[in-house]
């Protein structure tokens, strides 16, 4: 999915948003800001989003020296989502529910709230408002029966990770699956709040699933940009489960694999896209 005119302001308030993340040195502030929106003078219409703002990132980290300034927002966002997965399990609700993989999917999908490229400014209610509206909101797209069936019908799957917080509900997912199917994949390293292996580790993610990373470390997946060893496992899969809006503007294009997106549509761009409506939840084959 190339980047569209709507893209612009998004990306010049993630440029100040980067900066005011990055360092509280206004000096500094400025210099990012200033050499982000030179950046984005010169963009190509033919990339996608994440490709332009993993630039971005690359700007505030070679200023600052600061590789991973998101390291605390993730720890607090992995707390919330564990004390509400923790609830969950307690209160059984795939247990209850009357159709468990469809429930596991809702709250993956709940999960993808927790983005903060969007500009979103998360409370804990957020989230919980997420979660308890995955339940009873319809789920835009070819459905989860869809979903079950190219499951129980593949050999190989890919499971491609998106934020930290949001990997802990990914696990009500992950535990509907046939783990010795499953790769799951993280990035090579940090970038705003993606999901690493230090994240996978320690929400308990490789307890269920084989996890790799993808080499590479913008938002999405950059297919030119990754390992060779994640193009070949990539490669190998004949179901990619992907998570997230910047993986739907990175994987779009890839029209010779079965993929399915789960999301919430968080920008008008992207729901545009899809067909949807702004903040629906997502559950489609494209």
């Amino acid at each position: 999915m190339k980047i569209s005119r709507e893209c612009i302001h998004c990306l010049a308030r993630q440029a100040v948003e980067i900066a005011e993340e990055s360092t509280s040195n206004v000096i500094m502030q400025q210099e990012i800001i200033k050499k982000s929106l030179h950046e984005l003078g010169e963009i190509d219409f033919n990339e996608t989003a994440p490709e332009i703002g993993f630039r971005l990132h690359q700007i505030a980290k070679n200023i600052t020296g600061i590789n991973d300034p998101y390291s605390s927002l993730k720890e607090q966002y992995n707390a919330i989502a564990q004390e509400i997965y923790d609830k969950i399990n307690e209160e059984k609700w795939l247990e209850k529910a009357e159709d468990p993989f469809d429930m596991a999917c809702r709250l993956a999908i709940a999960g993808n709230i927790i983005d903060f490229s969007v500009g979103l400014n998360l409370e804990h209610i957020d989230i919980v408002k997420s979660v308890e509206d995955s339940i009873k909101h319809d789920i835009y797209g070819t459905g989860s029966k869809a979903l079950q069936k190219a499951v129980e019908e593949a050999e190989n799957i890919m499971y491609i990770a998106d934020n930290s917080g949001e990997i802990i509900f990914d696990k009500f997912l992950l535990m509907n699956l046939p783990a010795n199917k499953v790769t799951y994949v993280v990035k090579g390293g940090p970038i705003v709040n993606d999901a690493t292996m230090e994240d996978a580790i320690s929400t308990g993610v490789t307890d269920l699933v084989r996890v790799i990373d993808n080499g590479h470390f913008a938002q999405g997946t950059i297919m030119k940009d990754c390992s060779s060893a994640f193009i070949s496992e990539f490669n190998k899969a004949d179901l990619v489960i992907s998570k997230g809006q910047a993986n739907f503007e990175t994987l779009t294009d890839v029209k010779d694999k079965t993929i399915f997106y789960l999301l919430r549509a968080k920008c008008s761009s992207v729901a545009s896209a899809i067909g949807c409506n702004r903040m629906d939840y997502v559950l489609t084959n494209y």
